[in-house]
């Protein structure tokens, strides 16, 4: 018997869900849509879980049937699949499949796909093997399609039931195209806490549509979530005046875990409340910038107040850290970090406490996260908890501020961030005869020159402010500014919410802009480094006078606020950060500010001197020699990526593209470098494109001219000898245009240049060997390889 019995609200729904499909199964029209509303927290997966599971047994109604469980994620459609698993564990009656089991051509009675709905609306190669080609010719001989499936399905007479999950979030046009037209489901039962459609009472009674709903007061009744969610107050923030903001979320958060931890033992309670921090995504830019990360910020104050590094729990950027067991009641950590929402899915009843930090270049509050630390510790001792209503209650500390949070409707998904991967010899060149070809362009949209840029820069502000050589004394100078009319102030505030408190979880939305009051606090130190930071960015953005409009923001905001910032120390300050604070109050006054002229004209001013250099650039270029391949110290990828293990790849860790055709291939080649032995010192995954990677010319023979090649490996053996080869398969070996001519003509210069020893080629699979070719008259044939192919594992 399944160790989950449900509640008495549960059970209610249950049985109006059961009745509902039996109901409208009797509507002679298919795509009949049952809504089920339920609060975040209420069991909602365990509730359909249980529909599913009593349709199979009811004595009145006995139909063929199977169900499609739609997710909008790979993790959640295993989720949920498992979560079935262990609900009715060990009495499961269905057929639980994934695309996986797509072989078994059709779905049996009962059986109930889990299928992430993204994976066949997508348009990436790798995703569209799962849905049947519009050529035929390129139909492949095994296997079946989600198109297949479909037919066969409903050839054997056999209706559908499609349930979506979080619906609000799933019920898209390419839903509706791509999955459910095609699956013509007889019934569609969206599951959400804020549903889109909410079908009217007209609607239900002549059984068209189906409503069921879960009230909000019930589940809170149940013990299972929390009354309320409550934010920082104006009290809280009088009692810590003039201290570093990032420090004082952190307080009150530390604070408030001690009040719930002494309720906890005065109740006779072993639970641990977990803090939870989020830091912000825009934390990539900081790093990029020079600036502290919030990671480093909130690490370093803990470890200040002397917490130990097993009580924080790290998880984001592809790692986790002390997160085994964390949601166990008593678990011992005490702080656990990441970004965004916590993992989707992811429950901790002990999380009590969220300290959220806000990016400073977007205000998207993520509701998702507040969703963790919804639900009660001990659901099924709800008695306890009469008396405490601090552990009823979340505590949120926050620097968001309300006139600026714009909520998720939950269709904007997490925005990818940068992984860091780092060579094992730091940055260094393979070869100084390794030389990379490429066609340099004259003009990159920046300052070109950072040197001449900071000096025409600091020329044209010392103009502007007057400010002349004999200004010797820093009072002096900050005379000339305040006759400037430039006021020094160094107060910077923002707003924050206080005083808030959110009973409806779900309507968020809304309430966040109606509860509580906002506040003045001091911006912290950090936060003044991040936004100098990003105004050097905005402020080049904004101009529109063409001798003082900047191309390329992203090579060109660092130098300008590199100029910038020595200029405002040289002037106003030693110290950055009431330099920046200055600054910061002045451009927020927009037209009324006095930097905001004096630097469209020093822009102005650089011009002439830029089109100086660019022109002398323009007569070196043709001399200027191929750049030596390097390998650099780092590389950064996109959550397109995952780490795939390795122990020879000169980058750790190495990250590879999740989805693309030509994976399979590639991580069979890397397989087999990982297993030659002690032959091989390194190899390194050459990328597609950029200057950041070898690449040689050669002559495209489809389109007749001369092209960049990217050779997909570099290797580096243990005798010196280095490789270069490039791995195809079916017709892109076949269809190389060229290619292997442009690495063997290269792979011969080379060997003529220096001592250094190369070989490579193209290289395919064969009857599970790989074999190289180096030959400039190149030739493959599948299955018929000529006397220049050779072994691969004869090389080591």
């Amino acid at each position: 018997m399944s160790k989950y019995n449900p509640l008495s609200f549960q059970q209610n729904a249950i049985e109006q869900l059961v009745e509902s499909v039996k109901t409208l199964w009797k509507t002679p029209q298919n795509k009949l849509r049952i809504v089920f509303k339920s609060p975040t927290g209420s069991g909602k997966t365990y509730m359909v879980t249980s529909l599913v599971n009593a349709l199979n047994f009811q004595p009145d109604w006995d139909y063929d049937k199977a169900f499609v469980w739609i997710t909008f994620s790979d993790d959640l459609a295993m989720q949920s699949r498992d979560k079935f698993k262990e609900y009715l564990f060990p009495n499961v009656s269905n057929g639980l499949l994934t695309v996986n089991d797509f072989g078994e051509g059709k779905l049996h009675r009962n059986d109930i796909l889990f299928l992430n709905w993204q994976k066949l609306v997508s348009q990436s190669a790798e995703n569209r093997r799962l849905r049947r080609p519009d050529d035929e010719r390129m139909v492949k001989e095994t296997g079946f399609y989600f198109e297949d499936i479909v037919e066969k399905t409903l050839a054997d007479g056999r209706q559908i039931i499609i349930i979506i999950d979080e619906s609000h979030k799933n019920v898209t046009d390419a839903a509706w195209r791509d999955v459910i037209d095609p699956l013509n489901p007889k019934l569609i039962i969206e599951v959400s806490a804020t549903p889109e459609y909410e079908p009217s009472y007209s609607e239900v009674t002549k059984k068209l549509a189906g409503f069921v709903e879960v009230e909000r007061e019930e589940v809170i009744d149940a013990g299972l979530i929390k009354e309320k969610i409550v934010c920082q107050t104006e009290e809280n923030l009088q009692n810590h005046k003039k201290e570093d903001f990032d420090h004082v979320l952190l307080d009150l958060a530390i604070e408030k875990k001690q009040e719930v931890e002494a309720e906890y033992r005065r109740l006779g309670k072993n639970i641990n409340p977990l803090i939870l921090i989020q830091l912000p995504n825009d934390d990539t830019k900081s790093i990029e910038q020079g600036n502290k990360t919030k990671e480093q910020v909130v690490l370093e104050y803990l470890h200040e107040k002397h917490i130990a590094e097993n009580k924080i729990a790290l998880w984001f950027d592809g790692k986790k850290k002390n997160m085994e067991f964390i949601s166990d009641n008593d678990n011992s950590v005490d702080f656990m970090l990441f970004k965004q929402a916590a993992g989707t899915g992811w429950d901790c009843p002990r999380a009590h406490i969220l300290v959220m930090y806000r990016e400073i270049s977007s205000a998207t509050f993520y509701t998702q996260t507040l969703g963790r630390i919804l639900r009660m510790a001990e659901p099924n001792q709800k008695a306890d908890y009469i008396q405490a209503p601090v552990l009823r209650t979340g505590y949120l500390f926050t620097n968001y501020r309300r006139d600026e949070v714009k909520v998720p409707d939950g269709s904007d998904k997490n925005k990818p961030f940068v992984f860091t991967a780092e060579s094992k010899f730091g940055e260094f060149v393979v070869d100084p005869n390794l030389k990379s070809d490429f066609i340099s362009r004259v003009d990159y949209g920046d300052f070109s020159d950072a040197a001449k840029f900071q000096r025409s820069f600091i020329d044209s502000f010392d103009k502007f402010f007057q400010i002349s050589i004999d200004d010797i004394l820093t009072e002096q100078k900050r005379q000339r500014l305040e006759q400037k009319g430039l006021g020094l102030e160094t107060h910077v505030t923002d707003s924050i919410i206080v005083n808030a408190e959110f009973e409806n979880f779900d309507e968020i939305n809304t309430e966040i802009k109606q509860r509580g009051t906002d506040s003045k606090y001091e911006v912290s130190q950090n936060d003044i480094e991040k936004i100098f930071t990003s105004l050097c960015s905005q402020l080049l953005k904004e101009q529109t006078e063409d001798d003082a409009k900047v191309s390329n923001i992203a090579r060109s905001w660092s130098p300008f606020k590199s100029a910038l910032r020595l200029w405002l120390l040289k002037t106003i300050d030693n110290n950055s950060d009431i330099c920046y604070r200055v600054f910061i109050n002045d451009i927020r006054k927009n037209a009324n500010s006095v930097f905001r002229p004096a630097i469209t004209k020093a822009l102005k001013e650089y011009s002439p001197i830029l089109n100086e250099i660019l022109a002398l650039r323009k007569q070196l270029i043709e001399e200027r020699e191929a750049k030596t391949f390097t390998i650099l110290k780092s590389y950064s990828f996109t959550t397109d990526y995952e780490v795939y293990p390795t122990k020879l790849s000169v980058v750790q860790d190495f990250y590879i593209r999740k989805e693309y055709n030509g994976r399979l291939n590639e991580t069979s080649f890397i397989d087999f470098l990982e297993g030659t032995g002690n032959k091989i010192e390194w190899w390194f995954k050459n990328g597609d494109d950029g200057k950041d990677y070898y690449s040689l010319r050669y002559f495209n023979t489809a389109f007749q001219e001369e092209r960049l090649f990217y050779p997909d490996w570099i290797i580096k053996f243990k005798d010196g000898t280095i490789g270069i080869f490039d791995t195809k398969d079916g017709t892109t070996a076949i269809n190389t245009e060229g290619r292997p001519k442009g690495i063997a003509m290269r792979i011969k210069e080379l060997n003529l240049l220096g001592e250094k020893k190369y070989i490579g080629g193209i290289v395919v699979k064969e009857s599970g060997q790989w074999y190289y070719n180096y030959s400039e008259e190149y030739e493959y044939t599948p299955g018929r390889l000529n006397s220049d192919w050779k072994l691969m594992r004869e090389l080591f």
